[in-house]
């Protein structure tokens, strides 16, 4: 078990075992890294999950007196088995050769992870990650949310498992009466929460200085936690990459129940726990998998919209934004929609004539189409007008974002929000050097400062130099709440008196960027902004 880590970071030669940690539950041992980072791997926040608990809150771990082995990570949550589906996703980003047949899944998948390079009463900055995948796959065992040269730089680095699909999000009433109401997902990412709020002391970091981060379906859950009740104190900050949810309804407990009855049929609750775990991964695969949140009046009560305009949220230090990738990845959330242009809906659109983009503009802005033609006029002299219309989205996803910071900002004076955009190619493997772009994950790497070697990546002295940067600016939000500090280029705060401005990312430089005042004003009516630039 120890090699298996070991190679995992590439450093087993000089590797050692740390000395034995106690924390609330029982005694711990884990690793030093040739760094001089420790990591805990595999630490049960939480009982498991099968029979009677499977649809239940998280239980209290039981106890343990022997030292337990931290060397090794946890079983993940039972999901489908993991593919390269887009060809960016090589091993690091994936639960590779993990499956419910070889026993690399369980019920029992309660886990978190911690790396420290601190002592009992350092008190450094916490960030806890919350991996994304969907919130029906994935795990904190994916290379790239690796801790280990992050907390080189005095923070203190949790990632967490917790249960995906229709484990973590069924919401159902049988026929009986019997009734599970959704959102276990959060309710274990709250779980874990209050762990780092018992635990955290004693692997030197501050309880009362977390830092929340999760990319895509992490950052979603993110948000969830930014406006549920139930997660109230327990973070100061939130770190949300490459999903804004801000306009999009959760549902409600009722009409989740009714689309799983519907499905489901004459299942009851009780059939349905009595399944084994290969029986319910079989029957999410073929019958029914959700992964949606859903307003069950104590764990969400409301959307973010209602809850940010309301003031009825978790107020804290807001960190914002996407990746050029997104735009694929997002497609139908966009701003303007655009034919499908190959017959093959799961492609992205590359062609569209400036008649089509013309009339998409009027489908998708109505009253504001020539309002935006005017600002996103195509080139005549080219038979494609794909580029503007993509420099459209681009602009419209940046925007979303800064909205995304300033709805939630409306009635919190006290914390700021800040917004980036990353559109750097990343290396790929040998022969396919940037083919895949700023994919939709690719920013994960520099945000951990963390460059995994193991599909190839031919990694840069600018890739090193842009995940050393973009992880001061991490590592500054997670200790103050703002990301400055010094030697970094000035990143602003969303101001709604201002033009539309975000950190960008990009090829060649890290700069901070305003949209120009007619492009900002645009995108500001168009969100719903009050503010213009002064």
């Amino acid at each position: 078990m120890l090699f298996a880590i070991f190679a995992f970071t590439n450093a087993f030669a000089e590797a050692t075992l740390t000395n034995v940690l106690t924390i609330q539950d029982g005694p711990i041992q884990g690793i030093v890294y040739s760094n001089g980072v420790r990591g805990y791997l595999g630490i049960p926040y939480a009982a498991s999950t099968e029979g009677e608990n499977r649809w239940q809150a998280p239980q209290k771990v039981e106890a343990w007196t022997e030292v337990r082995d931290c060397t090794d990570f946890g079983l993940i949550a039972p999901q489908g088995e993991a593919f390269n589906w887009t060809g960016a996703y090589t091993d690091e980003y994936l639960t590779v050769g993990k499956t419910i047949d070889n026993g690399t899944m369980s019920e029992d998948c309660l886990s978190l992870n911690v790396w420290t390079k601190a002592a009992e009463g350092d008190a450094l900055p916490v960030i806890v990650y919350i991996h994304g995948g969907g919130n029906n796959s994935g795990a904190s065992t994916d290379e790239i949310y690796s801790g280990e040269k992050i907390a080189e730089k005095n923070v203190v680095w949790v990632s967490i498992n917790y249960r995906v699909g229709i484990f973590g999000f069924l919401a159902y009433q049988d026929s009986t009466g019997e009734e599970v109401t959704g959102n276990y997902a959060i309710l274990d990412q709250i779980a874990a929460l209050l762990w780092v709020q018992d635990n955290i002391e004693k692997f030197g970091g501050d309880p009362s200085n977390v830092t929340i981060m999760g990319q895509s379906a992490g950052s979603m859950d993110c948000q969830m936690l930014m406006i549920s009740p139930k997660a109230a104190g327990l973070f100061q900050h939130a770190a949300c990459l490459s999903a804004y949810i801000a306009d999009q309804p959760i549902v409600t407990k009722e009409e989740l129940e009714a689309q799983a009855s519907e499905i489901i049929g004459d299942y009851t609750i009780s059939d349905l726990r009595q399944m084994s775990m290969q029986e319910m991964e079989a029957f999410a695969e073929t019958t029914y998998n959700p992964a949606t949140y859903c307003i069950d009046g104590e764990i969400l009560v409301a959307d973010i919209r209602e809850s940010f305009a309301s003031g009825n949220y978790n107020k804290v230090d807001f960190m914002t934004g996407g990746v050029s990738g997104d735009l694929s990845t997002f497609a139908s959330y966009l701003p303007l929609q655009l034919p499908d242009d190959d017959g093959n809906p799961f492609t992205p659109v590359t062609f569209i004539t400036a008649e089509g983009y013309a009339d998409a503009l009027k489908a998708c802005f109505c009253e504001m189409a020539e309002e935006m033609h005017a600002v996103y006029k195509e080139d005549p002299s080219e038979e494609n007008a794909y580029p503007v219309a993509e420099k459209l989205n681009t602009d419209g996803l940046i925007a979303d974002h800064f909205y995304n910071g300033y709805i939630r900002d409306l009635n919190d004076s006290g914390h700021q929000s800040y917004v980036y955009f990353f559109t750097h190619a990343i290396p790929d493997a040998e022969n396919e050097l940037g083919v895949f772009g700023a994919f939709h994950t690719a920013d994960v790497s520099y945000w951990n400062n963390y460059y995994s070697t193991v599909s190839g990546k031919k990694w840069t002295e600018y890739d090193y130099q842009l995940g050393d940067m973009m992880s001061d600016y991490l590592v500054n939000f997670a200790a103050t709440g703002n990301p400055n500090g010094e030697g970094l280029p000035e990143w602003k705060a969303v101001d709604p008196f201002d033009d539309i401005g975000y950190m960008s990312f990009g090829d060649e430089m890290s700069e901070y960027v305003l949209f120009d005042e007619a492009t900002s004003n645009l995108w500001k009516k168009q969100q719903g902004i009050a503010g213009e630039a002064e």
